[in-house]
This record gives structure tokens, sequence and C-alpha cells, in this order.
């Protein structure tokens, strides 16, 4: 089982609690986050990179992931299966999408999204 998850969190940032809230879903399940990496436009979407780690082995990673693509300010929620981290960038080849706690087709979003 991997108890370490890389996401990708589209959100509109309204207000400074955005990432109060996104951090506030994974510590009600017992998620721990090991980084966060927040970048927001003029547009007010905000784009967070989240490491999960799930320390005490309860397996609530995924659930907490389709509870935060629930949430109001979120657009969707991104799974990063093939990833890289250096010095705070990310490559990735591979992810799963979720909106409003639906797993997306890939087909439906590649493209649109990514690079």
């Amino acid at each position: 089982m991997i108890r370490e998850k890389v996401v990708k969190v589209q959100g509109n940032y309204r207000d400074p609690g955005l990432i109060e809230r996104v951090s506030a879903n994974f510590r009600k399940f017992w998620v721990d986050i090991k980084w966060m990496n927040v970048n927001c436009d003029n547009n007010n979407n905000c784009i967070l990179y989240l490491s999960l780690y799930d320390r005490y082995n309860l397996g609530n990673v995924d659930l907490s992931i389709l509870t935060l693509s629930k949430m109001v300010d979120i657009d969707y929620v991104e799974i990063i299966n093939d990833y890289n981290v250096k010095n705070f960038e990310l490559n990735y080849n591979n992810s799963e999408r979720y909106e409003w706690g639906e797993k997306v087709e890939q087909s439906a979003w590649q493209g649109i999204y990514r690079k």
C-alpha cells in the first residue's frame, strides 16, 4: 500500500481561508501534509500541490481526497501518480482527476488544464 500521494488541487481564491480549509480537510481524517506549494494568478485561481502521508496507516487518504473534491471553492483534485520533485519543481506524466467526488475520465479533460 502506498502511504504517500501527491495531489494537485485547483481552487477559487476568494479569501486566505482556502489554504486553511484544504489543510483542515486532511487534518480531520488524520492525514499528514509533508509539503505544500501554492501558486495563485491574477484571476483568483490557485493551484496547490500537496504531498499527503498516511502516517498512522488508517487508509483515509482516498476518502479525504474525495471529500476535498466536493468542497465549494475547489474546481478539481488530481492524484499525481508518476512524478519527480526537484527544488520545488514538480514534473509528472500520469494523474487521476476527481470533481465533486467522482472520477473524471482522462479523455474528457486531457489537454485542457495540462501543458
